[in-house]
């Protein structure tokens, strides 16, 4: 799980990317990618390490990004 929570932590520039295409807005920006970070680190660990295992670090990515546009 270590290598995971690594892994996520350095998707925090592309998160920000992200959702700055979803508003420009600094603060809500900068509010939405630690909520997100904050639900990645706190889900349930099985269901985190079955997208990675399935899909890899993309795969995480592109859940982090659902995860952003409904919030």
């Amino acid at each position: 799980m270590k290598i995971i929570y690594e892994e996520i932590s350095k998707l925090t520039s592309k998160f920000r990317t992200m959702a700055y295409g979803l508003t420009t807005d600094k603060n809500t920006v900068d509010e939405a990618v630690q909520e997100l970070m904050l639900y990645l680190l706190q889900m349930n660990k099985e269901t985190l390490k079955s997208i990675y295992d399935k899909d890899g670090i993309d795969g995480v990515t592109r859940y982090g990004a659902v995860a952003l546009r409904r919030a």
